[in-house]
């Protein structure tokens, strides 16, 4: 699953569609997002490997998909 992200994100960065510092702000506001959902909703969604990779990754968008999976019951 690492191994995935790894490429993918490098080749984001080969391809010129993404520079480092938007990926790291995308992943921040993801996570930040995240644990302040975690403050509001009960249960919360939990924080592992796999939640945090999609928030880093999809940013505002992972969070969103997390969110509406969590409160549809389909997964986390």
């Amino acid at each position: 699953m690492l191994i995935v992200v790894i490429v993918v994100l490098v080749l984001l960065l080969i391809q010129g569609r993404a520079s480092p510092i938007s990926l790291a702000i995308n992943a921040l506001v993801g996570v930040v997002l995240l644990i302040l959902t975690n403050l509001v909703l009960s249960p919360p969604i939990p924080i592992n490997v796999l939640t945090v990779l999609i928030c880093a990754i999809g940013g505002v968008v992972g969070w969103l998909i997390l969110l509406l999976l969590h409160i549809l019951a389909i997964a986390f």
